[in-house]
């Protein structure tokens, strides 16, 4: 990448010393009650509501005058995007930082725990064309993102489950300690992962760094569980941490089954499979979705990502009738 990698910074509270004249504040509206007197410092700023609907292509015209029209005055040179939300929120403005004046500084501020395991690290931005994930997008990293304490200990209860199906997924990859800690923690605590927190953005920039355009296919590694969890979640509506969580134990079962990792030492961990089978079998015809996966590596095969053992990942060229004969399987078990 042309840029520095990122600054991570950890820290308790909001961050106090920003330009805020120079910034443009992207926020997710649900944050403004409870965060309304750091959000009030920000002269220049636009509230968004998260989710898939934020990253579609055909929304962005309307959003993109506004963020031009609030740019006015400040150079390129110091205009900077600041954004704080979610996933879908980081992924929106960080594709807006790359291209707004031909690239501008970008900060990540995640408020939520998927976002600050993942999305907020790596460079990734996107945009969705239709029910299609993230099929417009850059690479494009951040300047600086910032982990705060309060915002992520903050977060309700209930969504730290969507935050689960990455916490685990990192901890396979990365194995020994990490993983050796994970599959004790049925339900981590919010002190737990803050703890853990700094290994598990580590995992994933000792991949990200080998491979930040995936150009050498190491960084598919990162792809784990996620292609049936993106098929869960474009047609079941599932939040995108609950969707990889299904997609993750279809990976554990589906290598087990030709010799891998057995899934019984980590199933513990995931949604029962009575729960995943129902899931697999409300959709009517996953192919239509698995034929337009980014993995895809010819018109009928694409990269699946197993688990030999933790800390041990395989990237394997499937057919899609492999997967397909697979998926049918599990709704049978």
């Amino acid at each position: 990448m042309t840029r520095k990698w990122t600054q991570n910074h950890f820290i308790n509270h909001l961050p106090t010393k920003l330009p805020v004249n120079d910034c443009i504040l992207i926020f997710d509206k649900i944050l403004q009650k409870e965060y309304s007197p750091w959000i009030g410092k920000f002269p220049k700023r636009i509230s968004v509501s998260s989710g898939e609907k934020l990253k579609d292509v055909k929304e962005f015209p309307h959003w993109i005058e506004k963020i031009v029209n609030l740019s006015a005055g400040v150079p390129r040179s110091q205009l900077t995007i600041v954004v704080f939300g979610g996933g879908s929120v980081g992924d929106f403005g960080g594709f807006v930082a790359s291209v707004l004046k031909r690239g501008v500084h970008l900060i990540q501020i995640p408020s939520t725990w998927l976002a600050a395991m993942d999305s907020a690290h790596g460079g990734k931005t996107a945009l969705n064309v239709g029910q299609i994930k993230n099929q417009i997008g850059t690479f494009y990293l951040a300047e600086e993102t910032y982990l705060v304490k309060d915002v992520l200990l903050n977060v309700p209860k209930p969504q730290i489950k969507e935050c689960l199906g990455e916490f685990y997924k990192m901890a396979l990859i990365s194995g020994g300690k990490l993983w050796n800690q994970a599959k004790k923690e049925v339900a981590p605590q919010p002190s737990f992962l803050w703890k853990n927190l700094p290994a598990l953005i580590q995992a994933k920039l000792k991949i990200v760094k080998k491979d930040p355009f995936e150009q050498n296919g190491l960084r598919h590694i990162l792809n784990l569980g996620h292609t049936v969890g993106h098929v869960l979640e474009s047609e079941l509506g599932l939040a995108h941490g609950e969707a990889i969580h299904f997609g993750l134990l279809f990976s554990l079962n589906w290598g087990s089954q030709i010799g891998f990792y057995p899934a019984a030492e980590a199933t513990h961990l995931f949604p029962s499979q009575a729960l995943l089978k129902e899931k697999l079998k409300s959709i009517r015809n996953p192919s239509n979705k698995l034929l337009q996966d980014k993995k895809l590596v010819k018109a009928q095969e694409l990269q699946f990502v197993f688990i030999q053992k933790p800390g041990n990942i395989l990237i394997k060229k499937v057919k899609i009738d492999e997967l397909l004969k697979e998926w049918r399987r599990q709704c049978q078990g």
